[in-house]
Formats: structure tokens, sequence, C-alpha cells
């Protein structure tokens, strides 16, 4: 009787020590989120750039056409730094789903209401809040899983020759009904197949290396469906309905996915490879997965979204929660941008502006003034406003648009094209949007700068005369004063300005209406200690030009 009982008291003290460590476990991580969540704060884990964005990538392949943000515009606005601030993401599968949401931008404003709830239910309930963040963490992050390949482009997933793995995996067996009837032939059968199998298991394990990997995040994703499917959280009923609906087909996942190494470290875990080498099990899970997932692509597609739409939702909550102001836009039909107090996103203790801007719009102003941070502004939370519904200011308007941008221009060396050749395609990017009829929201900076005086106040004013009289809203930055008389009648006019004192050149960082009427290089030379001669010939070239409207000649002082 002894025996007995010492094994059922080992197995209850087991499971006591399997349930206290899972308790402690999430006790630890609520405590962690409860901080995060007053304070605002977090320290993300990094993520390599190649796994965050194949979803997206994935995603932009498989379309007929895509219009979202693309990567120029992308670059110019320090996408990727926004993303790395707003992804308080707890998967990996929340990584990429945020990723695309923030540039598959889609002036329709598909859903907007509705993820608007989720991003309200989510912050105002806590223990619905907490209960999803610990379903999320156990999911958590791995690097190159690239799961959403599993809905996209699955025939690439499927392995040649699937039956002869399931051949393979039945020749020990075969071998061992052999041995009932003939040891030696038996036992000789057996020898070989495992000879033959870890030759092919070595030889082809290497190739499927990283599908093999993936497969696995794709079981725990499908297993976080199944836990989501069985939440009893009175909020969470519909999505619990949609987890379950989805789950039902795709769930023998699961139990393929336990033949796959659990990389647990065990004592006899040799053996258990042995196993799976000699039977080929590794190699018939994956099929039997595969051939599940092509059956039921779009099942599993809605439980890796679902899961990505909750993750990104609560980073979303979190990120306004961390925000000392925001708001949820509102949009119009007319072509009007107005806000007031907006913020640049990335920038500590912003400067807030506040303006109402028309069809077409020219800000000037001296160098490091403003023009190109007010203007990146602008652009970012016209995306935020409709990707995340969520905007740095105390009101924003906007008409749905495209967001396209032309901004930090550099020498394609790949493709051997000159600064000026990169800014005119950039440019011909902007023509080609609003050409084809869609809304369209453009910001330069320093229009067409990379040419000579002359022809880039031409074509800049001819650029601008074509976007002033086609459809869409323009914000167009430059040094040009002489393009604030060209396009009076056509654009408004705003500035930025500076004041000098005690010998600083100062910035307000505000804009401010009409055209810019100051310079500030010849006076930062001044600053910066340049020669008197230098400075002084500056001064009076710049003031006879501007009387005269044409350069006088220099010649080399004795």
């Amino acid at each position: 009787m002894e025996n007995p009982l010492v094994i059922v008291s080992i197995g209850i003290i087991l499971i006591g020590y399997m349930v206290y460590h899972a308790f402690t476990k999430n006790k630890k991580k609520l405590k962690k989120f409860r901080e995060e969540w007053e304070t605002g704060n977090y320290l993300a884990p990094s993520e390599n750039f190649e796994t965050v964005s194949s979803y997206w990538r994935n995603k932009k392949s498989n379309a007929v056409s895509y219009d979202g943000v693309d990567q120029l515009t992308s670059d110019d606005l320090a996408m990727d730094e926004v993303f790395k601030k707003i992804n308080y993401t707890q998967s990996t599968v929340g990584s990429e789903y945020l990723f695309n949401k923030l540039r598959d931008l889609d002036p329709a404003l598909e859903q907007v209401q509705e993820n608007e709830a989720l991003y309200r239910l989510l912050s105002d309930d806590q223990k619905l809040r907490e209960e999803v963040l610990l379903t999320l963490s156990s999911l958590g992050k791995r690097n190159h899983t690239n799961s959403s390949s599993f809905f996209y482009g699955l025939n690439d997933k499927k392995l040649n020759h699937a039956y002869m793995y399931g051949l393979l995996g039945f020749m020990p067996i075969a071998a061992i009904i052999l041995m009932f009837f003939s040891l030696k032939y038996g036992i000789g059968l057996f020898f070989a197949s495992f000879l033959i199998n870890t030759v092919i298991y070595y030889r082809n394990k290497s190739t499927l290396e990283n599908d093999l990997y993936a497969i696995t995040y794709v079981a725990s994703v499908i297993n976080i469906g199944k836990q989501f499917a069985s939440s009893k959280q009175p909020a969470f009923t519909m999505y619990a309905m949609k987890f379950k609906e989805n789950v039902k087909s795709i769930k023998k996942v699961s139990i393929f996915s336990k033949l796959f190494p659990s990389g647990s470290g065990g004592e006899f875990d040799f053996i258990v490879d042995y196993i799976r080498i000699l039977f080929m099990l590794e190699f018939i899970a994956y099929n039997k997965i595969v051939q599940t997932l092509v059956k039921n692509k779009d099942e599993y597609r809605n439980v890796w979204e679902q899961i990505g739409k909750l993750d990104a939702a609560i980073a979303v909550a979190f990120f306004r929660n961390s925000l000392d102001t925001y708001c949820t836009p509102s949009f119009t039909d007319r072509e009007e941008l107005s806000f007031e107090k907006l913020a640049h996103p990335l920038i500590n203790e912003p400067i807030r502006n506040t303006s109402l801007l028309g069809k077409s719009t020219l800000i000037t102003g001296s160098n490091a003034s403003g023009k190109s941070t007010y203007i990146k502004a602008i652009a970012l939370n016209a995306i935020l406003a409709q990707t995340i519904n969520t905007v740095l200011a105390d009101k924003f308007t906007m008409k749905p648009s495209y967001i396209v941008t032309s901004m930090a221009i550099q020498d394609s060396l790949l493709d051997g094209d000159s600064y000026f050749i990169a800014e005119i395609k950039s440019l011909k990017r902007i023509l080609r949007i609003i050409d084809g009829g869609k809304p369209c929201l453009s910001f330069i900076d320093e229009i067409l700068k990379g040419t000579n005086t002359i022809e880039r106040i031409a074509a800049s004013a001819a650029m601008m005369e074509w976007l002033a009289s086609n459809k869409g809203m323009n914000i167009i930055a430059s040094h040009d004063i002489e393009l604030t008389e060209m396009a009076a009648s056509a654009y408004t006019n705003y500035h930025f300005r500076e004041s000098i004192e005690n010998g600083k050149v100062l910035f307000d960082y505000t804009v401010h209406p009409g055209p810019s009427e100051t310079r500030n290089a010849i006076k930062l030379l001044e600053i910066l200690g340049y020669p008197e001669s230098v400075t002084d010939k500056a001064n009076t070239l710049a003031q006879n030009f501007t009387r005269r409207r044409e350069w006088e000649a220099i010649g080399v002082v004795k």
C-alpha cells in the first residue's frame, strides 16, 4: 500500500508545484503590467525588423495594388521609430499586425468605429485587459517565425513527395512486425530503416528548418486562439465566439505540434529525438499541419488577425494612456486641415502649433526654424488619425487621404541616380497618385533643391501650379522666398521666424501667417566667426540682389 501512496503523494506535490509556479509567474506579470499602465513607461524587447515587417510584406506582395504608406514616406517620417514608441505588444503576431496597421492606410476608414470601441473597452476594463495581456504574453515574441506566410503562399510550404515520409516512417513498424516471423530479417530491416531515415532526416531538415521552426509558433497561435475561445469575460463574448468558430476546424494542429521537439532540455530528450527521427514524426506532423491549414486557410488567418488585432488594440490603448494630450480625429469632405496644439510624436516636450490649412500651403522660413518638424508632425498625425484613430492634439480635422512625402532625398548608389534624379522620381510618386484620382495629402520639403536656382524656381512654380490645379491637398516647405510672390494667388503663406539676441539666433518654432521676411544664413556665418570680408560681401550681394533682382559679378580681392 505504501508504493501507491508515495506515487499519489508525489503526483499531488508536482501538481501543486505547477499550480503554484503558474500562479506566482502570473502574479509577477500582473504586477509588471500594472506598474507599466500606472507610469506609462515600459521596456520594449528588441525585435528583428524583418520579423515585425513580414505580415506587411506578405500582404503587400499578395495585393493587386498597394496604396498605403510607401517606404520613402515611412523613411521621411521615421515611421519605424513611431512604431517602436507605440509597440506595447506582447506577441510577435501583435508586433506584425501593428506594424502593418500603421502603414496600411485606407481613406475609406473601414472598421474605425469598431476598432475605437475595442480600444476603449481594453482601456476601461482592467480585468479583461489583464486577462488578455496574460494570454498574449504566454504566446510571446519569437523572431523569424513569419507565421502569416502560412495563410499567404501556402503552396510553397508543402512537402515534395510527402507520401515518402509516411512510407519511411512505417518501415520501422513493419520491421517490428517482421521480427515476430523472422527475428534476423526484422532486426536487419529495423537497423536499415534507422540508417536510411537518419540520413534523410538530416539531409532534408536543413532545407525545412525555418518552416519547422515557424510551424511550432503557428501551433502556439492556434493554442492561444483556443484559450481566447474559452474566455468567460462577459465583455469579451463576441470575440470569444469568433475565436471558437474559427479554431474549431484547425485545433488538430495543436495535437500534431506535440510531435515537434519541446526544447525543454529534459534528461531523456535524446531518446525522444531518436524516436522522432526513426518514425519521421516531424515531417509527417509538419505535412499534416500544412494540409490542415491549406483546407482551413481562412480560419487560421481569422485567428491570427484577431489575435493581432487584440494585441495592437492594447498597444494603442497603452500609447494613449502614456500621452499628456490626445484626441480622436474628425473627418470632412472638404479639402482642409485644421488642428489645435498639434505635437510631433517623437519629440519630448514639443512646441505645439495650431493651424487652419486650405488646399495649398507654402511654408517659408530660415534654416533650423522648424519648417520640417512642423510638416512632419502634420504628416505623422494624419497617418495616426487614419490608422489608429489617435492624434497628438486637442482637436484635429482632415479629409481622409493617402499620405505621401518627398523630404529626405538621398543619392541612390544602387540605382545610379544623382540627387536630382532621385528627387524628381520621388516627386513623380505624388503626381501618379493624384493622376489616379485618389485622395492625396502631399508634403514636400525643399522642393527641387537639387538643381540650379533659375530652373529650381521655374520648375517648382510649375509643379506647385499643377498641384494647386488638381485634386488633393499639398503642403510645401521652401527656402525660396521668390515662390511666395509667384504663388501668392494659389497658395496660403505661413512662415517660421527667429530673433537675434546677444549674438545668438533664437527660434520660437511657432508657425505664423504670411511669408517669411527674414534670412539667417549670413547671420549664422557671423556668429560662427567667419571673416568680416566674407560676411560683409555676402550681405552686400544679398541686398543688391533684393533691390535690383540681378546678381553682380565678383572678383579677386588683392
